[in-house]
């Protein structure tokens, strides 16, 4: 989810460091440009396999597209770096990702 725009990890994030913030799930992040443009890039790309570590995949890309909307390999491995993917479709994870920059330039 994001929290001001910033992605964390909900399952750590105690619920008070949530009071009166922006909070952003799977759910509301299509709403935007970006994050449309994810989800469009994900869904060209077939990026998804299993589907187990999607949302959090999605969230940390959408929130790296915002503060970077160019990103090199190297701006994309540090920012999906905490997102493990049980299928290892990391290729098409970054592939997806420039696929959305280029669509939002």
């Amino acid at each position: 989810m994001h929290v001001d725009g910033q992605p964390v990890r909900s399952c750590v994030l105690p619920v008070a460091a949530a009071k009166d913030k922006a909070i952003t799930t799977i759910e509301g992040v299509g709403t935007d440009r970006v994050g449309l443009a994810i989800q469009e890039a994900w869904r060209r790309l077939d990026v998804v396999q299993c589907g187990y570590c999607q949302s959090g995949q999605i969230m940390s890309a959408t929130a790296l597209l915002k503060a970077k909307p160019a990103p090199s390999d190297e701006d994309i491995d540090a920012a999906m770096s905490g997102n493990v993917c049980r299928c290892a479709t990391y290729v098409r994870i970054r592939a997806a990702i420039h696929e959305a920059a280029a669509a939002l330039a």
